[in-house]
């Protein structure tokens, strides 16, 4: 698939989405008319992307609730682990949880998805990648009427490479993926090590995406930027912190694909009021919107832009925000 950009909605259809129009903010009527806007979703894990009772479906019992607020990243490790990862044994059990996640995504009218698929997944469940492309490549097709897929392959920084780089090569040659995205411990891992991965991918057409600016400082940030050659960056709000980059960030075009409950709920950002969307978005930077893991923050799309609208931000700066699918 060839990288597509993301277009925005206008001040006179976020205020009809909303309900502002008409007095309705809050309605049945308001919320229909926002889930009826066709969205954009670039930023999710997607077998993290569907409601915790898809995971309680497949494991045969409850679940405890995640914190609303977790006290570090160990903290989301640890319920990650002892919660959801059991439920992730069977190439039935990708395709059951990528499928809720899908279902869950197009009844929250988003009409364009980029949703990581981790490299290590055909191992965890000791299938082969092709087994795992055929489910897919199967979901992607069943989903199309409603719902663009854009499938990402998610590289795990804190494996090392030449035990991921066999398997990234048969991802990148299944023609099933749209992007690429290196995540988990942003401080973990010598970014020069993933070079090879970025430059086969761009010789793919793929798009390139790198997690920085979330747990890491802005020098870590530049490093990502200046070594890989990403086109986004997943959270990157430590850049509101540096003037000087967040210049050159505008004066480039590259897109931040942002999740602000994510980010209050993982403790790196402290209310919607207090995060860096609105220094990015004053300093021009591009920047779109994303739901990370529905699963543990329980935030859908329309549940960001209210939020962002509740918090004080106008209508002109939604408006700013990429928040509608490219344009076919």
């Amino acid at each position: 698939m060839p990288r597509s950009t993301l277009t925005t909605i206008s001040v006179e259809q976020l205020a009809h989405a909303l309900g502002e129009n008409l007095a309705e903010e809050g309605t049945p009527e308001a919320a229909q008319a926002l889930v009826a806007l066709p969205k954009a979703d670039v930023h999710c894990h997607a077998l993290l992307n569907c409601p915790l009772s898809s995971y309680e479906a497949v494991l045969g019992h409850k679940l405890p609730p995640p914190p609303a607020y977790f006290r570090d990243f160990g903290e989301f490790g640890g319920y990650l682990a002892a919660n959801l990862f059991p439920a992730i044994r069977s190439i039935d059990a990708i395709r059951a949880l990528l499928r809720a996640g899908l279902e869950r995504s197009a009844a929250e009218g988003v009409r364009y998805l980029e949703a990581s698929i981790d490299l290590l997944l055909p191992m965890h469940v000791r299938a082969s990648a092709e087994d795992l492309f055929a489910v897919i490549a199967e979901e992607k097709e069943r989903i199309a009427p409603r719902l663009l897929f854009a499938p990402e392959i998610g590289i795990n920084r804190r494996v090392p490479p030449e035990r991921l780089w066999p398997l990234f090569e048969s991802f990148v040659g299944s023609g099933v993926f749209s992007s690429i995205d290196l995540y988990d411990d942003e401080r973990a891992g010598r970014l020069r090590e993933f070079v090879r991965f970025y430059g086969c991918a761009r010789d793919r057409g793929l798009l390139l995406k790198a997690h920085a600016g979330e747990t890491c400082q802005v020098d870590r940030v530049r490093e990502t930027l200046d070594v890989l050659e990403v086109d986004v960056l997943q959270h990157g709000i430590a850049v509101a912190e540096d003037a000087r980059l967040l210049g050159e960030l505008a004066r480039r075009g590259t897109q931040l694909n942002l999740c602000p409950t994510s980010n209050i709920a993982l403790g790196v950002a402290a209310s919607y009021e207090d995060h860096a969307i609105h220094a990015l978005l004053a300093a021009g930077v591009n920047v779109a919107l994303g739901t990370d893991d529905y699963t543990l923050f329980g935030a859908s799309l329309c549940d960001e832009i209210r939020q962002l609208r509740r918090c004080g931000m106008s209508l002109e700066d939604l408006a700013r925000i990429r928040l509608a699918p490219p344009a076919r």
